[in-house]
């Protein structure tokens, strides 16, 4: 009895890393901000230049210029309703106890109806079934809001890292906050 309610408090512990490891990664304030690089000068003529990204470490990326546009709370919201999506989706062999880590990364186009017009596996976890609750998390999510209405672009390009029993890196948790 003794061993069977140790073992069980040890899953729940997993569980609960697994758990704050995919909150941290959606929840984290480094994820929002845009580094100084990243933002364009308004007169920006070519939103098809690449931007400096978001903070890598902690999980997002923009790839599109932003052409100044802050995109903190579209990116907040659009992770919502990731996060929504993916939890449910992380397959068995995730959770205690095999607890199977990964990290899978995703690139996705969002065209500015709201739309999901791309996306690629531009890395895998080396696990299909991690990969595949990585990529429905995002095709789940059906319809993205609109872009913000100040942003010209003819999309928004995100990469976004799915970590899966594995934490932050720890430039990500010593970061500052991005402007």
């Amino acid at each position: 009895m003794k061993n069977s309610i140790r073992v069980t408090l040890s899953g729940l512990r997993r569980l609960a890393v697994l758990l704050v490891a995919a909150g941290l990664f959606f929840n984290f304030p480094e994820a929002i901000g845009q580094s100084p690089a990243a933002a364009s000068s308004a007169s920006a003529k070519d939103d098809a230049k690449p931007a400096a990204t978001l903070n890598r470490a902690a999980g997002v990326e923009i790839l599109t210029d932003t052409q100044g546009v802050d995109f903190g709370p579209y990116i907040r919201k659009s992770l919502a309703m990731i996060k929504k999506n993916w939890l449910p989706l992380i397959p068995e062999e995730a959770r205690p106890p095999a607890n199977v880590q990964g990290e899978t990364v995703i690139r996705f186009t969002i065209a500015p109806d709201g739309k999901v017009s791309a996306m690629h596996l531009d890395g895998s976890s080396q696990h299909a079934n991690i990969d595949r609750a990585a990529w429905g998390a995002i095709t789940g999510v059906g319809q993205f809001p609109a872009l913000p209405s100040e942003f010209k672009g003819s999309q928004l390009e995100l990469r976004i890292s799915f970590l899966t029993n594995r934490a932050l890196p720890a430039a990500a948790v010593a970061a500052p906050v991005l402007p």
